[in-house]
């Protein structure tokens, strides 16, 4: 679920703004569950009990203006992600000292609404892949939590698999098949028969061989350059790298 506030005290922008962000959302997030609270004031959006992922945030109010708001937000947490909304350029250099996510110029254009959210959205993805894992069982006593995006490749020599992270190689007994099966094939690719290989670390690529960006080279499988490019690409083009 994503919670959005949207703060304007100008009631018609307001209703814009939300009717514009349910229009992106809904035409082009299919899977994407979320809450929209309006407020018409800075003072209470900062007396609301909830938790903001996204906050569009007017600069030029009465009372409390954007920025005011913007850092009693920032004492509490450092993860929301604000947008300011202003008629006025002026302000946007003020937007750095809180560590704003992006501004709109009023009008607020739907297109760069859409451009704002997905990219957020992108990030979201990326800090929950960062937080995805496998677990390692080495032998009866030891259980091992290995992060996904600290693995560069897989490697599997006589059915012992180890894995290559930039601190340590870390083994185990296990099938390649099986290990293919608990990575996300977005970001992973197995190109040889005894390797998989993370598109993060991918520095480039030719018909024989990958090279990661720390200079070791894995054999790409003679009739899996046309998959693997195909495959690289749509990550690329996600925005993970």
């Amino acid at each position: 679920m994503i919670k959005i506030a949207v703060c304007d005290d100008e009631v018609f922008q307001r209703i814009d703004i939300v009717k514009k962000i349910r229009n992106v959302l809904e035409n082009n997030y299919d899977n994407i569950c979320y809450e929209i609270e309006e407020y018409s004031s800075g003072e209470n959006l900062i007396s609301s009990v909830y938790y903001f992922d996204i906050v569009f945030l007017d600069i030029k109010m009465d009372k409390l203006s954007g920025i005011d708001i913007a850092k009693k937000i920032r004492k509490n947490n450092n993860t929301t992600k604000i947008i300011f909304i202003t008629a006025f350029r002026e302000y946007v250099f003020e937007a750095f000292d809180v560590c704003a996510f992006h501004y709109l110029i009023k009008p607020v254009d739907e297109k760069k609404i859409l451009e704002v959210v997905d990219r957020i959205l992108k990030m979201f993805d990326d800090e929950k892949n960062n937080e995805k894992c496998i677990i390692i069982n080495k032998g009866k006593n030891t259980t091992i939590k290995v992060l996904l995006d600290d693995i560069s490749f897989f490697e599997v020599q006589n059915r012992i698999i180890s894995i290559h992270t930039e601190k340590q190689i870390i083994q185990y007994y296990d099938k390649i098949a099986n290990v293919e099966k608990q990575v996300p094939k977005e970001s992973f690719f197995r190109c040889h028969r005894s390797y998989i290989v993370n598109f993060k670390y991918v520095m480039k690529f030719n018909k024989t061989e990958i090279v990661l960006d720390n200079n070791t080279k894995i054999i790409l499988a003679k009739g899996k350059y046309d998959e693997f490019s195909r495959a690289f690409l749509r990550y690329i083009k996600k925005g993970r790298v």
